[in-house]
């Protein structure tokens, strides 16, 4: 099977161009290792960037191993990240129709993890560029008090030179009797100051091959920030959109929850509604009914009580027209006996008198 592209930028790792010979990438490594070896560096992600380190010099180290980095390291620099975030990995677009669609909570943890990972990534390599950026701070400033000291001794020989060639010197030469150097005295003294000059123009170069470097790894660090933070940022943006649309879609279900509930409420009040009326009307039909049966039944009471009136009215009526008729007899017969008084003999048993209770019989 075969190894996994590599996609770590080594002469970055290392703090070394392209172009750098194998005794400059070992000189690099020790210092670094010194720097980042776990044993001697506190920091948590240590063991990271050393193997990191490791790898890098056992690539660039390896004449066979380098010429293969070398001919994908131009996709290397390529795929770096770009201040637009390219690091950021992009999850699927959501389909409805792909069951393996990652839910917006999964897309948020994936976006956290991928920030985490770049921070992670981003601490290893800042140890690196820290390392690299304190030990050319060091080396600039062995070289500035290496300077320093060949100006001094460079001072001190020119301030010397100048009193034995002064006037005063040259005047007080009869008594003093003043020692002239040899010549090999004075081949060696020259030699001296050439192999000064000539060392304070060796590390003067050094000096400033070392500003530019610092000047690149203080760049690199700079745009490898900025790098890891637009990456962060687009990220941060991305998941307060998707936090955004969650937040919408829960605020559009909760008023829709609120919508149907009210519905529901308004659905219940309407039948409770319904419900009273129906009650109510009942009621109201069956005090109707009811009413409407109490007048039916003074009615006939009303009718019973007037036909028995009408009864007693009529049996009276006819009490008084038997008496009337009675009398109406009596009368008759009285008149008829009138006439004949005189002469007749009264039949009567009762000597005119009788019984008044007899005649309702």
């Amino acid at each position: 099977m075969a190894p996994a592209p590599t996609t770590e930028d080594y002469y970055m790792v290392l703090g070394v161009g392209q172009t750098a010979s194998r005794e400059l990438v070992k000189r690099s490594y020790k210092r670094l290792a010194l720097k980042l070896h776990p044993d001697r560096n506190s920091n948590h992600d240590a063991t990271e960037a050393f193997q990191l380190l490791l790898r890098a010099y056992e690539t660039l180290e390896d004449e066979i191993k380098r010429k293969e980095y070398d001919r994908i390291y131009p996709t290397i620099n390529r795929t770096r990240p770009s201040p637009q975030g390219t690091q950021t990995p992009r999850p699927p677009p959501p389909s409805s129709s792909q069951p393996g669609a990652l839910s917006e909570a999964a897309q948020i943890a994936a976006l956290e993890k991928s920030k985490a990972e770049r921070n992670s990534r981003w601490m290893t390599q800042k140890s690196v560029f820290d390392s690299s950026i304190f030990e050319i701070q060091r080396v600039l400033r062995r070289l500035e008090q290496q300077i320093k000291d060949l100006d001094s001794i460079a001072a001190a020989e020119a301030e010397v030179e100048a009193r034995k060639n002064s006037w005063g010197t040259w005047l007080l030469s009869p008594i003093y009797k003043t020692v002239e150097d040899t010549e090999e005295e004075k081949a060696r003294k020259d030699r001296g100051r050439q192999e000064r000059k000539l060392e304070k123009d060796m590390k003067e170069r050094w000096l400033e091959a070392n500003r530019v470097d610092l000047k690149k790894q203080e760049d690199q660090l700079r745009i490898a920030k900025e790098q890891m933070d637009a990456a962060n940022l687009a990220d941060t943006i991305k998941i307060t959109a998707i936090r955004d649309r969650i937040s919408l879609r829960e605020t559009r279900a909760r008023e829709e929850r609120e919508r149907v509930e009210r519905e529901k409420q308004r659905v219940e009040r309407e039948r409770i509604e319904r419900i009273r009326k129906q009650e109510r009307e009942q009621r109201e039909k069956k005090q109707r009914e009811e009413a409407e049966k109490l007048r039916a039944q003074r009615a006939e009471q009303r009718a019973a009580a007037q036909r028995r009136q009408e009864e007693e009215d009529r049996k009276w009526q006819k009490k008084l027209d038997d008496d009337a008729k009675h009398w109406e007899r009596y009368a008759r017969s009285f008149a008829t006996g009138a006439s004949t008084g005189n002469t007749s003999v009264s039949t009567c048993s009762h000597d005119g008198w009788w019984d008044k209770s007899a005649r309702d019989v």
